[in-house]
């Protein structure tokens, strides 16, 4: 059996093995050099080198699909880099490997399992969680000792070719796995879980919180003039022929984005950073600004840790420029969301917040949700670099965002960058 067999062989196995892998496996094409050397995929070919490959499968039968396996499930999950650092890199080899001992699939066992799991699962928890980006910084403060001897452990495949993965392509194809692999998790016998824990975390979207500010800015109709839809033609025309009758007035209504009623809530207990509620705020009052503070606006930006630090309100631009000229953090408590609620309540009774559009609350932790659900809409941003789940109250929308989304194009300390 020459290179070409091998390779075929490996991909036949794999695809029987592991039916969520067939549709990436078929993707690649396999190709076998001459030489030496470790394989390689851009995203588009695996290729294997013959003298290797015959070498490491008269050693270890398993081999060939383990390395196809391997080169593989890096494109399913991302690792595309061409550019990525070494513990970047050996970061994403210890996610694959671990994948791959925790299936057991009988295609792709190989010696050294029992050691490959003690060591990931001890940088797992080092790391916080399976993400290559956090175990990379776990990986960069290990002894270099122990990153050679992790590096003879994991690595199977040579990063050096890659070309960078066609993202909408292969982000399809893991999504499609993630779907396949649920589907058949009970016949894996939990050998799955850690798998679907990482498909997760690599399928997590990522949100445009900008975006997501402005939908919640309410569009209303306002009783004026609409120039645009003003015809002056027909107009004179009626007037000429039938003295003061115009054939088609003009339309005394248009519709205009314009900021009503709204609350933003600040989590300010003592886990909260301040740059990042610096950053969302400053998104914030730029969504607000576009928007249009004018008459009838009332925008009420809430401090909130266990209990209400702080109120502004917001009734016109010039209320919004000197909050964003002296606006301080007030807090350092516990997590509690209730009392935001209670006060919107207050407001309320008092005759206030009326046309409630929503209320916003930025956090980066868990707390106590109200029992109820209120009048108005609800949306949770949580800020959490962990990869955590954050559930909420079925009447409540969140979605999750980054630090570095955040602090895009910001200094170091919160502040715009220089």
């Amino acid at each position: 059996m020459d290179g070409m067999d091998m390779a075929r062989s490996a991909a036949s196995r794999l695809c029987l093995d592991m039916r969520f892998m067939t549709r990436a496996v078929l993707s690649l094409r396999i190709e076998v050099a001459g030489g030496e050397g470790r394989p390689r995929c851009d995203g588009r070919t695996v290729t294997f080198f013959e003298d290797s490959l015959l070498g490491s499968c008269a050693e270890e039968p398993n081999s060939a699909a383990r390395d196809l396996a391997h080169c593989v499930m890096h494109c399913i999950l991302g690792h595309g880099d061409p550019g990525a650092s070494p513990d970047r890199s050996l970061a994403e080899d210890m996610i694959v490997e671990y994948i791959l001992d925790t299936l057991d699939a009988p295609s792709v066992s190989v010696e050294g399992r029992g050691d490959r799991m003690f060591v990931c699962e001890r940088m797992f928890a080092r790391a916080g969680a399976p993400a290559p980006d956090l175990l990379a910084a776990a990986v960069s403060e290990t002894s270099q000792w122990q990153l050679g001897q992790h590096r003879r452990m994991f690595t199977r495949d040579d990063h050096s070719a890659r070309g960078g993965l066609d993202e909408a392509f292969w982000n399809d194809i893991a999504l499609q796995a993630m779907t396949e692999v649920e589907g058949f998790s009970r016949s894996l016998d939990g050998r799955s879980d850690a798998f679907l824990a990482i498909l997760r975390i690599r399928n997590a979207r990522r949100y445009d919180y900008r975006s997501f500010l402005r939908k919640f800015v309410s569009r209303r109709t306002s009783v004026r003039e609409s120039p645009d839809e003003f015809d002056p033609i027909y107009y004179t025309y009626g007037l000429q022929v039938y003295g003061n009758l115009p054939l088609i007035d003009s339309l005394e209504q248009s519709d205009q984005t314009r900021l009503e009623s709204f609350v933003i809530a600040v989590d300010t207990s003592g886990s909260t950073m301040a740059g990042p509620v610096a950053a969302f705020l400053e998104e914030a009052f730029d969504a607000m600004r576009q928007a249009g503070v004018s008459g009838g606006s009332e925008v009420h930006v809430v401090q909130c840790d266990d209990s209400v630090r702080r109120v502004d309100v917001v009734r016109s631009e010039g209320d919004l420029r000197r909050l964003m000229r002296d606006f301080r953090l007030a807090g350092g408590g516990k997590t509690d969301f209730r009392p935001v609620f209670d006060y919107i309540d207050s407001v309320r009774e008092e005759g206030g917040l009326r046309n409630l559009r929503g209320m916003m609350y930025f956090t980066d932790g868990y707390g106590t949700f109200p029992t109820r659900r209120p009048p108005y809409d609800v949306a949770f941003v949580f800020c959490d670099d962990m990869y955590r789940e954050h559930p909420v109250p079925p009447w409540a929308m969140s979605i999750t965002v980054r630090t570095g989304d955040l602090m895009d194009g910001r200094g170091p300390d919160g502040g715009p960058a220089v």
